[in-house]
């Protein structure tokens, strides 16, 4: 039985991880997938919940709320709630803008000035 609310879409982005409040709480990882309600990322440090985060893929950079990090061998599943994403003009950033657009239509998007 599939417990998820919302269908993911896989995806493979290399990601960083930021707490915003807390710089130096940083990792990377990979991104997994994207569903309606956020992004998934697999990452070798646990994030706690309701931190405010940014990642960054390529050049472009997604702000949210770490929803969960569960453990998951060695690493986390980290699924993070996005609330904000400035889009970059690369091609990968292109590909996350379609994955994004796909299973977050009302997400707002906006190129970096």
């Amino acid at each position: 039985m599939d417990w998820r609310a919302h269908d993911r879409k896989p995806v493979a982005f290399q990601v960083r991880v930021t707490g915003f409040a807390n710089p130096e709480l940083t990792a990377s990882g990979q991104a997994l997938d994207i569903s309606e309600s956020g992004i998934g990322v697999y990452l070798p440090l646990q994030f706690k919940p309701g931190t405010l985060v940014c990642l960054d893929i390529k050049d472009s950079v997604l702000y949210g709320f770490i929803a969960y990090s569960l453990p998951d061998r060695s690493f986390f599943r980290t699924g993070i709630e996005l609330v904000q994403v400035l889009i970059g003009s690369s091609n990968t950033s292109q590909l996350l803008k379609a994955a994004l657009k796909e299973a977050m239509p009302e997400l707002q998007m906006t190129s970096p000035s």
